[in-house]
């Protein structure tokens, strides 16, 4: 051993570090991987947006069963009589205009009235 390498301690005589290359396939590599993890978050929020609106729709259906029991077999005409009938909890802010979350994202939940003895039915957008 030489008295160079005996100074540098662990590194041998001609390492001198990461060369370009490797420090362009490390940064390209990191890339990529921000890239799938960006990705798979925008994901994942249109999914929770996508089961917030499916579990209101479905709220708002058992809601006009319960109309429709307390109120001699008919069904609600919109979303404002089964809240003020005390059948579909507004805590979230529902209007028959849909629902606005707090972070500014916006679904809508329509309601299509069913006539006679016909069920209304919800649809989510």
């Amino acid at each position: 051993m030489n008295q160079e390498t005996k100074k540098r301690g662990w590194l041998r005589e001609g390492d001198d570090g990461f060369t370009l290359i490797e420090l362009l396939i490390a940064i390209v590599v990191a890339g990529i991987l921000t890239t799938v993890a960006i990705v798979g978050i925008g994901s994942l929020a249109d999914n929770g947006k996508s089961s917030a609106c499916k579990a209101t729709a479905d709220a708002a259906k058992a809601a006009s069963a319960v109309y429709y029991a307390n109120n001699d077999s008919a069904y609600p005409a919109n979303f404002t009589a089964m809240i003020s009938g005390g059948e579909l909890d507004n805590s979230a802010g529902l209007t028959d205009g849909g629902l606005t979350l707090k972070n500014g994202t916006k679904w809508t939940v329509t309601m299509t009235a069913g006539s006679g003895n016909t069920a209304p039915t919800f649809t989510c957008s």
